[in-house]
C-alpha cells in the first residue's frame, strides 16, 4: 500500500487479513488488530477502530456473497489509518443496502460514519474504504 503522497509504506505500517465469511470473522479481525497495533496506539483508539472493522466485516458476512473478506489497514505518516474491507459482492445490492441502512433500520453504518473521518464505497462494488484518526 502507499500513503496519500504515493510513497510506499513499510511493512510495520501495514496490516492485511483474509477472513472466511463466517460469524466469528468480526471477532477474528478485532483480535488480529489488537495483536498487531496494541503497542502502537492507545486502547480507546484500538477499540474505536475495532468497532469500525466489526461493523464492516459483519456487513460482509450478513449481506455479502459468502466469499473471503479482505481487510487491509495502512498507517499513514501522519498517524491516520486508511482501511479497506472487501468481499466481492454485488455493488448494486450494496448501494441499496447502504441507502436502507441510513434510512430506516440498523445503526451500523451510522456508527462507522460517526467514528471515521471519511469513508465510501468504490463504484459498482462492495469494496469499502475509510480513513480513521481516532
Amino acid at each position: 500500500m502507499q500513503d496519500s503522497t504515493g510513497s510506499r509504506l513499510s511493512r510495520s505500517d501495514q496490516f492485511a487479513l483474509e477472513l472466511a465469511s463466517q460469524p466469528d470473522a468480526a471477532r477474528r479481525v478485532r483480535v488480529a488488530l489488537e495483536e498487531r497495533f496494541a503497542s502502537r496506539f492507545p486502547a480507546d483508539f484500538i477499540e474505536d477502530l475495532g468497532a469500525v472493522l466489526t461493523e464492516l466485516v459483519n456487513n460482509s458476512v450478513l449481506h455479502g456473497p459468502g466469499t473471503p473478506i479482505r481487510v487491509r489497514l495502512a498507517v499513514q505518516p501522519d498517524g491516520v489509518v486508511r482501511g479497506e474491507v472487501e468481499d466481492d459482492g454485488n455493488g448494486r445490492v450494496a448501494i441499496r443496502e447502504i441507502a436502507e441502512e441510513f434510512g430506516e433500520g440498523g445503526f451500523g453504518l451510522r456508527l462507522v460514519d460517526a467514528l471515521v473521518d471519511r469513508w465510501g464505497v468504490y463504484e459498482a462494488s462492495t469494496h469499502v474504504w475509510f480513513e480513521f484518526s481516532g
